[in-house]
């Protein structure tokens, strides 16, 4: 054989050793079926499985696949119209119309998808779950409202939840009085400052309306307000009540006007102009205060009208700049202006949502109907209303503001103060038959009184001591904002307690947050009662748990983490095995509402439970600049009526909401409002 047919044999061998090596990778690669490598959101929002509304969703597969294939077994649900696109080996679905907001979703492709040498995969893509991003919110706002003293050249920041729609943001803020307003950004943080100085003394409004959207075009979820006042030359005007534009204002209100200095009582008597025309009389006085520290300077003016102003009457006021300082009468307050409208008067509360809110200018109870409709204001102080309560027939109000404790009509007549002179008492509430009021009692100086039952009516008896210590401490008035102070609803001097229903039995949570159970059939002793201690820590406020025939409270264990819920009575407690934080109701069925967190350090959601399940079943999304608060149930245990706070703050309400106990039919009520309740 010669050289070159060795050669050429060698070179055909070589060949086919070559064309075996493909084949042989080729049969490999042939073989191996196709699967989803990676699927994403082409618009997230604070997290890679939260959307914006208008995002596509993108499933990248391992190889080139047969498009029908893939189409045919593609479901989202909840199902929306849309269309799948592709990019190489990655399907895009395109929503036809954007998608709806706080909205949970999951995608899926059934297994038989095949690649284009037609090897199916045996495996297709599991529930892949994404929500999409609520409505944005404004988180956080510096100065804070009804803040005093900013700077003549200050700015106001705000700082939303999200990345914003610039021009339609802008296009949504006002200032009143007018000035001229520049604008810049930060991401989702937005910086207004002011062309030329504002005025001195002076009151402003600064408002946020509904047309601002993020980059997605979702409207912000109700108008913000901030209002502010600027450093005075003279004297400044810190608040007046009622606050500018305000409607539903008590027939029975004052017209207030808080200086940042003591007045001089001789410049106020024509200092304030009425219209339409109100009788009655200017004074001076100091602000309320429960602190132990000595009486404020007076530098409140207040109008008290001689009569009860007109229902449904829009009325004017004009502070004349004639307000002099008590030091310096050469230093006098600017002038200013604004509007009220007034409600009209409720004879009863049955079937109403009562709350606080501080709309008015002051934290103060308010009424409206189930549908958020017809708001009107029942309170009428000059400091936070702290707790309130209702008897049973919806006709006759209780409730706690500076560290004393009123009883009037719902109608705002036959208004008393039950606290003593001497006294300082929070965190009212009535008893079952609505002859007693249940107090936290401290002495002027702050010496612990305890807890005592009063009687609503002298005819009744004598007033009693139920338990020797535990009250909330001296200071309500320096409660802030629609909110709570701490927790996640309990509140220092809100209602701390619940009756059973035959009277006899209280649980008390004290001051300290200490939880003890009180015989109130117990004859009365010379030596003061102590009630029995439950080694429990509260979180929420007691609750009697209908069907149980025992009360429940959201609490941990002295000297333990973790709060769940708890069942108590004389024979003892029990954890329920739930774990709950915050406020907690209950239906008459049994079915609890309370809050629960998704994760530790998470946000509070609204959960269900139904006992026996050990677990507290969250009706709503989760959401990173949300805090749900306050649940309560309506009389009938369908709805739940919430609070929601701007997360990390309880004093920024951003409204209160109701929800069916199933879930659905997600409302907001107001846009502000804390501590809702359902009257019976």
């Amino acid at each position: 054989m010669t050289a070159r047919r060795i050669i050429s044999l060698v070179s055909l061998l070589g060949a086919f050793v070559l064309l075996a090596v493909i084949l042989y990778t080729a049969t490999l690669i042939d073989r191996r079926p196709p699967f989803v490598e990676r699927v994403s959101l082409s618009a997230t929002a604070g997290g890679d499985r939260i959307a914006q509304t208008l995002s596509a969703i993108d499933i990248q597969f391992s190889e080139a696949v047969d498009h029908g294939s893939v189409e045919r077994r593609f479901r989202i649900e909840p199902y929306v119209a849309g269309a799948i696109s592709w990019d190489g080996s990655t399907a895009i679905f395109t929503p036809s119309s954007r998608l709806p907001a706080a909205t949970r979703f999951s995608v899926t492709i059934d297994p038989g998808f095949a690649d284009l040498a037609t090897n199916t995969a045996p495996v297709g893509l599991e529930p892949w779950a994404f929500a999409t991003v609520g409505q944005p919110t404004i988180v956080e706002a510096t100065p804070v409202d009804g803040a005093a003293g900013l700077p003549v050249d200050g700015t106001v920041v705000v700082r939303f939840d999200r990345l914003m729609d610039t021009q339609a943001v802008e296009a949504a803020v006002r200032v009143e009085p007018a000035v001229g307003l520049r604008f810049s950004w930060s991401g989702d943080r937005l910086t207004i400052g002011f062309d030329g100085s504002l005025r001195f003394g002076t009151a402003y409004a600064l408002t946020i309306g509904n047309r601002a959207a993020d980059t997605a075009g979702n409207p912000i979820t109700g108008p913000f307000a901030l209002r502010f006042t600027t450093v005075s030359a003279g004297l400044g005007v810190v608040m007046n009540v009622p606050s500018s534009g305000v409607s539903g204002i008590s027939v029975r209100s004052p017209i207030a006007v808080v200086f940042d200095a003591a007045i001089d009582p001789r410049t106020v008597a024509a200092a304030l102009r009425i219209t339409p025309a109100v009788a009655g009389e200017s004074r001076v006085v100091a602000m309320p205060d429960d602190t132990a520290g000595p009486a404020g300077p007076t530098r409140v003016l207040l109008f008290t009208p001689s009569a009860p102003l007109a229902a449904h009457t829009t009325y004017s006021v004009t502070l004349a700049p004639i307000v002099a300082r008590a030091d310096d009468a050469s230093r006098v307050a600017a002038g200013r202006s604004w509007t009220f409208t007034t409600g009209a008067p409720s004879t009863n509360g049955q079937n109403q949502v009562a709350f606080l809110s501080t709309r008015a200018g002051v934290r103060n109870l308010w009424l409206m109907n189930p549908d958020g409709s017809n708001p009107r204001q029942l309170t009428t102080e000059l400091a936070p209303v702290t707790a309130f309560d209702v008897t049973g027939d919806g006709a006759t109000l209780v409730y706690s503001a500076a560290g004393a404790v009123y009883v009037m009509r719902i109608d705002g007549t036959d208004r008393r103060r039950l606290t003593a002179s001497d006294e300082v008492e929070y965190a009212s509430q009535v008893s079952p038959d609505g002859r007693w009021v249940l107090v936290g009692r401290r002495s002027a100086a702050g010496a612990d009184l305890g807890y005592w039952l009063q009687p609503l009516n002298q005819l009744v008896g004598s007033e009693r001591l139920v338990l020797a210590a535990g009250a909330p401490p001296l200071g309500s008035v320096s409660l802030g904002g629609d909110g709570a102070v701490g927790g996640d609803g309990l509140s220092t001097w809100s209602g701390r307690a619940a009756f059973d229903p035959s009277g006899r039995w209280l649980l008390v949570v004290t001051g300290g947050g200490d939880v003890v159970l009180v015989d109130l059939q117990e004859p009365v002793r010379r030596t003061p009662p102590t009630g029995s201690p439950t080694g429990l820590a509260a979180e929420s406020r007691p609750v009697w748990l209908a069907g149980q025939g025992r009360f429940g409270i959201v609490a941990r264990e002295v000297g333990r983490q973790g709060t769940s819920i708890w069942a108590l009575d004389q024979g003892g407690r029990r954890d329920l095995g739930v774990v709950a934080t915050g406020t907690l109701d209950t239906a008459l069925d049994g079915v609890l509402v309370t809050l629960a967190r998704t994760e530790p350090g998470g946000t509070a959601r609204l959960a269900v439970v139904r006992l026996g399940t050990g677990a507290a079943t969250p009706l709503l999304a989760d959401n990173a600049s949300i805090d749900d608060r306050w649940p309560a149930f309506s009389p009938d245990g369908a709805t739940i009526l919430f609070s929601r706070v701007a997360a990390g703050t309880s004093s920024l309400s951003t409204g209160i909401w109701s929800v069916a106990r199933s879930g659905g039919g997600l409302t907001q009520l107001t846009t502000d409002g804390a501590e809702p309740r359902w009257l019976p």
